[in-house]
């Protein structure tokens, strides 16, 4: 039976050192029939992976083979950006070919004598960018395209743009290999400045190809009745909020979701001990903290002063460590918690004072 991976090997004569690791996504720029690789994710032991990535990092050649037939893959010398994982004896690396960094190349001056004297001028390159995305999703195109140029494109434009850069040649589709994934990857070529997506965009809109939304005379452009800030938040707020809910998703919906028995244990206490409980904004800031240190073991309380960020803190802390102690058995926990003097004595005149009530 023939394997789908890619057999990935590398060899040094001089250091008579080989490696192997077996790739399931490989995306190439061809050259010759071969190809220079411009991203890869390959598997094995963690020190081949390891010593693999260096390999193409370096710009090494690798010999690829998958069911039978063999090809010779290039690597750009220290031209990908590298992220390597492992699970136990099992490692992944996947290398991704950086853009072209925007860079000047020295014009000719060996026939202008003053030039020279005066040190050599420089002129913008063009560069190539590279585009990864999921397989015939033109939306994503067109917005990765975005990202890599500063010419101002909008989603009214995508198709007349997409289709004028494919008629010059770009962007230039590469031969993806995927196991896992259906994916296209592209490499974009930008003139200085991006003339070659501005000399588009300004040809669209003198031919009437393309047209800047609400630019139309007569035409509504959504902005009928807005005259100040507070008109424009109660024409638009709604679909600001919803944008924002979209795009950022919290740790913790008050909203949507209850607060678990930990914090409420902590809430109870702080109630019996200090003869007042957090309000419901902190006490939903205290679970989200609490879900934030039990994922990442780290996480950070931005808030004005005043606002209880260390009743926040201690709170989460305590339902988290209380949470664990219960898991394993322990009855009691210690935590840590550092803060300026002037703050400790503040804590201790509010204790007071709540015990004193």
């Amino acid at each position: 039976m023939s394997s789908r991976l890619i057999e990935l090997s590398y060899f040094d004569p001089g250091a008579k050192v080989r490696l192997t690791a077996y790739a399931d996504t490989v995306m190439l720029e061809n050259a010759g029939g071969n190809g220079t690789i411009t991203a890869i994710r390959f598997g094995g032991y963690p020190e081949m992976v390891r010593a693999m990535s260096d390999a193409i990092y370096g710009g090494g050649t690798v010999e690829a083979v998958r069911n039978g037939e063999k090809r010779q893959f290039k690597s750009t010398p220290k031209g990908y950006r590298r992220q390597l994982s492992h699970d136990g004896v099992y490692a992944t690396a996947t290398l991704m070919a950086n853009d072209d960094k925007l860079t000047a190349a020295p014009v000719d001056d060996s026939g202008d004598d003053d030039r020279a004297e005066t040190g050599t001028q420089q002129e913008l390159q063009p560069r190539k960018c590279y585009i990864f995305c999921p397989a015939g999703d033109r939306d994503r195109l067109f917005e990765e395209v975005d990202r890599k140029t500063a010419a101002p494109l909008v989603p009214a434009f995508r198709d007349y743009v997409l289709d004028e850069l494919t008629a010059q040649g770009d962007p230039r589709q590469l031969e993806v290999v995927s196991l896992r994934e259906k994916l296209d990857a592209y490499v974009l070529e930008l003139k200085p400045e991006d003339a070659n997506v501005v000399e588009i965009l300004e040809d669209g809109l003198k031919s009437g190809a393309i047209a800047i939304p609400g630019a139309a005379p007569g035409q509504p452009d959504g902005f009928d009745g807005v005259e100040n800030i507070t008109d424009y938040l109660n024409t638009f707020g709604p679909t600001v909020a919803q944008r924002i809910r979209s795009q950022f998703q919290p740790l913790f919906d008050p909203a949507a979701e209850p607060l678990s028995e930990e914090v409420l244990a902590v809430n109870d206490t702080i109630m019996a001990q200090a003869g007042h409980s957090l309000y419901h904004a902190q006490l939903a800031v205290a679970e989200a903290t609490k879900r934030q240190l039990q994922r990442k073991k780290i996480a950070l309380i931005v808030a004005e002063c005043g606002s209880g960020k260390s009743k926040i803190g201690a709170t989460a802390l305590g339902a988290l460590q209380g949470m664990h102690a219960a898991l394993e058995g322990r009855g009691k926990t210690f935590n840590l918690i550092m803060a300026p003097s002037h703050v400790t004595k503040k804590w201790v005149r509010e204790r007071f004072a709540c015990q004193r009530q």
